[in-house]
């Protein structure tokens, strides 16, 4: 079952969100887990999960891990890497989150906006170009009972594929938003010690 996330997700853009603890995180590093060839992640929280690394054995060989502080660092660190070609060589990407800074910076800056979708548009390019994997989570906000992630109209207007995770107790699941041929799967999993377990 999680095989088929492994495989909607190559060379494409894809978007997980839910509530914060409902798996977002372990999600993508079990799918990088199970990908071939280098992968980098990219957190925004302020920390590497060292120990979720080592769970799902990400801690060596091909892994790299880097941390971005604001909206405008994310963005220049991608940039830096496209403009260099060291992105392309990337087989499978992560954003962990994506708009992390976003969500409070949108009030501030002007060019929030843009600076957005200028990392998506890079990331987008990557994933069909390359046929790289790009994950990217996305914290969320309420809205009218509903939880949409922070700058939602432009995060899906590059995502390929939009994923959202339910969480009640420790059962979780996903149920896919786009594209329109995924609608109706669901694909239940949880989270133990050894990591994402589906069925």
């Amino acid at each position: 079952m999680g095989e088929r996330l492994v495989e909607i997700t190559e060379g494409r853009l894809t978007l997980v969100y839910g509530s914060a603890g409902s798996g977002k995180t372990n999600l993508c590093l079990w799918i990088l887990s199970k990908a071939l060839g280098p992968s980098l992640y990219l957190s925004t929280e302020g920390t590497i999960p060292i120990a979720l690394l080592d769970r799902y054995s990400l801690t060596g060989g091909e892994f790299y891990f880097r941390e971005a502080f604001s909206l405008e660092d994310l963005s220049v660190q991608l940039t830096s890497m496209f403009a260099e070609g060291s992105l392309g060589r990337f087989r499978s990407i992560c954003v962990d989150s994506v708009n992390a800074h976003y969500r409070y910076e949108v009030a501030e800056r002007r060019d929030a906006n843009k600076l957005l979708s200028t990392l998506l548009a890079l990331l987008s390019h990557t994933a069909s170009r390359y046929g790289s994997r790009v994950l990217l989570t996305a914290q969320v906000r309420e809205e009218e009972g509903e939880q949409v992630p922070s700058g939602y109209d432009i995060l899906s207007f590059w995502s390929d594929v939009i994923l959202r995770i339910r969480r009640s107790g420790d059962a979780r699941e996903i149920e896919p938003i786009k594209p329109g041929e995924l609608r109706g799967l669901r694909l239940a999993f949880r989270i133990s010690e050894r990591g994402v377990v589906f069925g």
